[in-house]
């Protein structure tokens, strides 16, 4: 168990303000690039800047920016700020505070089970992914034992060269991490840079140690408070293990005393550049922040900036060294605008540099400020490898160079997913980071084997699970495409980014899936064994980013964009004859007991309507903030459940068919409310929501919330679903992928759950037993 003294110290340091990356071409606005702008303001920048520009480009950035967003909403305050390290603190102590005083006997015991992805099967004709890996380390002293950083699912670590992984960073709060270290005199001691250094999944707490290879960790003197902070390269010096470096967004640290206390030793932006000491003298450091490159001849205690053969100006860049010679340094640099500006070289250990690199454009994209990776091989001073969207290689030092895959060439050997954030030799193995995942190549880049089975670390936008089992079930991921899972397997059966997801409830194999801004959306009728079709958004018009879906007992599937849509036909038909307010749709639901009742929420207003989505009324305006998730009773349609937007959202309930609302939130702190769910077959009406920091419970008997988490990662739960036939409840996380529990399931002596109709032969007595199906 992690002691409290460590969860205090990360927890008041865990959320200050949020800024996204800085370096992002809209952020160079001046009137966002302050430290106080606010999700507004930023989003403002950001819809400027697209107006005149291709948001759909591959590459383009607009898209992390949106999933930026999307997460982030639900943590700011009203003001739009992000909540504070120490309101979040309270909430962890609230939360721990309640299980300590928990005696409630009829709370229902929870224990959260791991679903997947753990691996998957391509079954469409996309990139197929699990999740983003930002960076990979090799223990120095044991080549078999593997290290991957995730941006929001923690750090993982194999002992068999990646054939099996293991989870250290369960009991933290949700974190990502950058850069890893391990003792090259002691494998038990391992450091992290902490935070997600290139999209803002997670932000940065400094740096943390482990001295008992990751069962347990601890903050070292390098910690973050309630500032927009970022940690990158962690570097131990190769004959003195008490020296480190660390590149942050506030400049290069340095640790004399294995991290106890650190100095800064370097001012400016290094949290995305790369530090780099000269193989064979540690003695000579190399650096580079995002414009500018350093080197230091005194270990690192003071550095001195170099220009001569640099380009004047540069957006980002990074740099690599090799064993196979000493002298020789790289630099890959973007331009200001995000553009490939080439590929440089010294010969001289820095002192000089030139462009090696001809006019191929290596990038592919002008997203360099969100992914990009350069290494030089171990055993050649002339081989190097730059990844962004893809891997390009060069024998020569840069002047030509060679593709060596396509993101969208799924099958190929050489494939890595698209958007790499990390390349990096140990050995004679060259490892890639990407949005995918963790890959591995031994032969210059020829053949990657993808390393990423058993590494659950997706990033799930929504998941929706068939009415007659738990074991169908699809589910939208962040940058991996729709996943469906049938016959205990996953499969890709879609790619982009996945989103809101359906399942046909008299058909549990028919699934749906939305990708962004519900551009598409996809048709599996064999429960994603592949893609059976796939519908255009209504010509002219796009959804909210998470556009919503929602299907109805008689299989009728709706859609949430500028109105309701109904599909009909293999395509889009507007439903609804009369206004439902202004811009999207937030939020669809359908009365389970009821299918001509239904529900959208438009910013802070509820709509309702009688006959189908015909007709809407307008019967009621939160006070408390957007509406953004709807929950009706499963067999009282008087009875709705709202959620609201933001770190001081409320769970609000009615009583008398959504005319008026009442706050149902006692007990629940002062956190973003992501979802609710309301279980039938229980006289306890027993309901479940899904925050950004766990589960809470709560049912007739109780007059407050309760934690119900026991064995769940410390993680947002971005959605949940019910099923009562296999009595589970089933989670979706950003960034630990599937979950599920067991819920108290009460079946009525009148509840017939088995086919009556017998063929012949059978006995009715046997007939009787049947499980449910």
């Amino acid at each position: 168990m992690i002691k409290n003294c460590l969860i205090v110290s990360l927890l008041c340091s865990f959320f200050g303000f949020s800024q996204f990356n800085s370096k992002a071409p809209w952020m160079t606005n001046s009137s966002t690039s302050r430290n106080e702008a606010t999700i507004d303001e930023l989003v403002t920048s950001f819809n400027q800047y697209w107006s005149t520009r291709d948001k759909n480009a591959k590459g383009s950035g607009y898209k992390p920016f949106m999933r930026w967003e999307y997460h982030w909403r639900n943590y700011a305050n009203e003001q739009g700020y992000i909540m504070s390290s120490e309101d979040f603190w309270n909430v962890w102590r609230q939360k721990n505070q309640s299980r300590t005083n928990r005696n409630n006997s009829s709370l229902p015991v929870s224990n959260w089970q791991p679903v997947g992805p753990f691996t998957h099967t391509n079954t469409g004709s996309w990139s197929s992914g699990q999740g983003r890996v930002n960076i990979v380390h090799v223990d120095p002293s044991n080549s078999n034992t593997i290290y991957l950083g995730a941006p929001a699912g923690g750090i993982w670590k194999s002992i068999n060269n990646g054939s099996t992984w293991t989870p250290l960073t369960d009991e933290l709060p949700q974190i990502g991490v950058s850069g890893i270290a391990v003792d090259y005199s002691n494998s038990n001691v391992i450091y992290i840079a902490t935070g997600d250094k290139d999209a803002d999944d997670s932000y940065s707490v400094g740096v943390y140690k482990s001295t008992d290879g990751g069962l347990t960790w601890g903050p070292t003197g390098l910690t973050f408070t309630g500032i927009n902070s970022r940690a990158g390269d962690i570097v131990i010096h190769p004959t003195n293990n008490q020296i480190l470096w660390c590149a942050t967004n506030n400049g290069i640290y340095k640790t004399t005393n294995a991290g106890n206390t650190w100095s800064q030793v370097q001012s400016g932006d290094f949290s995305q550049g790369n530090i780099r000491l000269k193989p064979s003298d540690p003695s000579t450091i190399y650096a580079v922040s995002n414009t500018r490159f350093f080197r230091s001849i005194d270990t690192g205690s003071t550095f001195t900036q170099v220009t001569a053969g640099l380009p004047s100006s540069s957006g980002r860049l990074l740099l690599d060294v090799t064993p196979a010679n000493a002298e020789y340094v790289y630099i890959l640099s973007a331009t200001t605008g995000n553009a490939f500006q080439g590929i440089y070289r010294s010969i001289n250990g820095g002192t000089n540099w030139a462009v090696t690199s001809g006019g191929t454009d290596v990038f592919e994209s002008n997203q360099s400020w969100y992914d990009l990776a350069l290494a030089v091989s171990s055993t050649n001073a002339d081989e190097i490898y730059t990844g962004c969207l893809n891997v390009w290689k060069s024998t020569d030092g840069g002047v030509s160079v060679t593709k060596m895959n396509n993101w969208s060439s799924p099958a190929a050997p050489s494939y890595t997913h698209a958007d790499i954030h990390y390349l990096g030799f140990h050995g004679n193995k060259l490892f890639c980071g990407s949005d995918g995942g963790i890959y591995v190549s031994s032969n210059g880049g020829t053949n990657f084997t993808d390393l990423t089975a058993g590494v659950q670390i997706s990033q799930f936008y929504k998941i929706a699970v068939s009415k007659q089992s738990a074991a169908n079930m699809v589910g939208g991921l962040q940058d991996n495409g729709g996943h469906a899972y049938s016959s205990g397997q996953w499969k890709n059966y879609y790619g982009a980014d996945g989103m809101d997801t359906a399942i046909n409830p008299n058909n549990p194999s028919q699934y749906y899936g939305f990708i962004q801004s519900g551009g598409n959306l996809y048709i599996s009728n064999n429960a994603g064994n592949g893609l059976s079709g796939s519908v255009p958004a209504p010509t002219g018009i796009t959804g909210n980013w998470v556009t919503p879906l929602a299907i109805n007992n008689a299989g009728l599937l709706f859609a949430g964009y500028n109105n309701l849509y109904k599909l009909v036909s293999g395509a889009w038909v507007q439903q609804n004859s009369n206004s439902v307010g202004s811009g999207n749709i937030e939020e669809i639901a359908i009365d389970p007991s009821n299918d001509n009742i239904m529900y959208v929420a438009n910013g802070s207003t509820l709509y309702k309507s009688t006959d189908l989505g015909i007709n809407f009324t307008n019967v009621y305006n939160s006070t408390n903030g957007n509406i953004t998730f709807i929950e009706v009773h499963s067999s009282d349609s008087n009875i709705i459940y709202l959620v609201t937007e933001g770190s001081s959202s409320t769970v609000l309930k009615s009583t008398n068919g959504g005319s008026s609302f009442t706050n149902f939130s006692t007990g629940l702190p002062s956190i973003g409310k992501n979802v609710i769910a309301h279980q039938g077959r229980n006289t306890d009406n027993p309901l479940y929501v899904g925050t950004t920091l766990g589960v809470y419970y709560r049912d007739d008997s109780m007059t407050s919330w309760q934690p119900f988490d026991t064995n769940l990662p410390n993680v947002s739960v971005t959605d949940l679903e019910i099923n009562v036939e296999d009595a589970k409840l089933i989670a979706a996380t950003y960034g630990r992928g599937i979950w599920q529990t067991n819920i108290p399931v009460e079946i009525p002596a009148n509840d017939v759950k088995f086919v009556t109709i017998l063929s012949p032969g059978i006995d009715i007595n046997c007939a009787q037993n049947v499980i449910p199906q």
